[in-house]
């Protein structure tokens, strides 16, 4: 194996280890503001996607401006999930397993209107300086995949400032912490959990429009994205969505790793092989127990 086979693999790794983060890390904020387990992350980043593809071919928009609407999209269905179908569901004394199907249908739901209304084939979408490549000792990563990472970084800096520091942030805590406490300070409960839902499917939508560039919009890639984000929150912690981001930055090297030694048919079993390894190693992930310090 080459260095520069290595390096490629390792920027490659990178690379698909932020988009497993960041629908990680927009499962976990659903899951720490709501306690709800969602498996519709991955069909949020395909709506967001699906939007900017269109807002780029049909209304000819500049490519920030397409992924803004993409990312508006994936934040709007995550109010009407959460509306329509957590609310009610809730109301009705609905456990958190009934929770998790619930959102399991609505994947299936979307991957079907997806199939309807946007078709079989798979399209791309145009990124960040076009297919421009740039050279990392002798190995190419899309000028994209760049920003892919940089924007990612300022996602998880800027959550984690606006738990932190913002009231809105804190009362969002506070509402998962302790419901009846924060309600009876003035917080509504409700619509924190609507907020949640909505900061979730927007993080889902920048995953979605940050790696449609890279891969083809296909109706059923909501559901492959939702198992890879969803390993990822497990591994660093689900109740930490900071965790998401190792979790997914560790997938990701760890699939890319396993191509290169071993073969690319193999990636999915090796990954999940090592990575059952170190729940079984540390049950509450690499960050679940800093993720139950204070909330």
């Amino acid at each position: 194996m080459t260095t520069t086979l290595f390096i490629q693999s390792l920027l490659a790794g990178l690379t698909n280890g932020f988009v497993y983060g960041l629908i990680g890390l927009g499962i976990s904020v659903i899951f720490r503001g709501t306690r709800v387990v969602n498996a519709m992350q991955g069909d949020f980043a395909l709506v967001a996607g699906i939007a900017a593809c269109l807002a780029l071919d049909w209304l000819g928009l500049p490519i920030a401006v397409g992924f803004l609407g993409g990312i508006i999209a994936g934040a709007l269905v995550g109010w009407a999930v959460e509306l329509l179908l957590i609310r009610p569901t809730q109301a009705r004394g609905g456990s958190e397993d009934s929770l998790l199907l619930v959102t399991l249908g609505g994947a299936f739901a979307v991957s079907a209107a997806a199939l309807l209304y946007f078709g079989r084939d798979s399209r791309s979408m145009p990124g960040f300086g076009g297919n421009r490549s740039l050279d990392v000792f002798d190995a190419a990563i899309r000028v994209h995949a760049v920003w892919l990472i940089a924007i990612a970084i300022v996602v998880v800096v800027a959550l984690r400032l606006f738990y932190q520091r913002t009231p809105l942030g804190q009362s969002i805590l506070a509402a998962s912490i302790d419901p009846e406490g924060a309600a009876t300070i003035g917080i509504n409960v409700p619509r924190m959990r609507t907020l949640t839902f909505m900061l979730g499917g927007a993080v889902g939508g920048v995953a979605g429009v940050l790696v449609s560039p890279l891969i083809t919009i296909h109706y059923e890639m909501g559901l492959l994205l939702t198992l890879k984000g969803f390993t990822a929150a497990i591994v660093g912690g689900l109740g930490n969505p900071f965790g998401a981001i190792m979790g997914g930055l560790l997938l990701g090297l760890v699939e890319a790793m396993a191509i290169v030694f071993v073969s690319s048919g193999y990636k999915d079993v090796i990954a999940m092989s090592l990575l059952i390894l170190i729940m079984i190693a540390m049950p509450n992930g690499l960050l679940g127990r800093r993720g139950r310090v204070g909330g």
